[in-house]
């Protein structure tokens, strides 16, 4: 197995390997640039194989979806498939089928096994609009047209999985946009008769 052999990002210096020298470095030793390492826990590690997918022996076991001829080892989280060990692919705690796993990647109607939590930029551009006429009028000008601003970027990024979420921020950016007209009348009217 070939090792990975860090080097200086300015001068090519070819830096020790060892993760405790490469982590203490603060300056490479050939031109004095400042550096700040962070080792991966996998970093000259090498390559593990996963578990061998056993054949079948008896009639009394099952077989897996994907080879007839291999033992299944688990079911898919998702959809209930009988896996070897080959075809098992753990992940976030869950054991997926290849067909689920890509269907996940893809955008299906199943969620990715990573996505943990959303943006919810529609709320988002509410909150900037709605809580500056709450605590301090006085904001809604920059307020309104920053949420007005949030909503028109956010219109450009692909539609999220989240329903209603693209007529929200619509609705947004028009409320942004009145909600800072509005108080930007209001501060002159203010400001003019001070």
């Amino acid at each position: 197995m070939a090792t990975l052999s860090p080097a200086c990002p300015e001068c090519r210096t070819a830096l020790p390997a060892d993760p405790a020298s490469l982590t203490s470095l603060t300056a490479c030793p050939g031109c004095r640039t400042p550096l700040r390492i962070t080792v991966f826990p996998a970093f000259g590690r090498g390559i593990t194989l996963g578990p061998k997918a056993e054949k079948l022996t008896g009639d009394d076991e099952a077989a897996c979806f994907f080879h007839a001829t291999k033992k299944a080892v688990v079911p898919c989280d998702r959809c209930g498939r009988f896996l070897c060990a080959l075809c098992d692919l753990p992940l976030a705690g869950e054991h997926l089928c290849p067909t689920c796993l890509q269907a996940a990647q893809q955008g299906g109607n199943t969620p990715a096994p990573l996505d943990r939590s959303r943006v919810r930029w529609d709320r988002i551009v509410w909150l900037t609009v709605l809580l500056p006429i709450l605590l301090c009028w006085m904001a809604t000008p920059v307020t309104g047209f920053a949420a007005a601003g949030i909503a028109v970027w956010r219109l450009a990024a692909p539609p999220s999985r989240i329903v209603r979420s693209r007529g929200r921020l619509i609705a947004g950016a028009i409320a942004g946009v009145l909600v800072g007209v509005i108080g930007l009348v209001g501060l002159i009217a203010v400001f003019s008769h001070s």
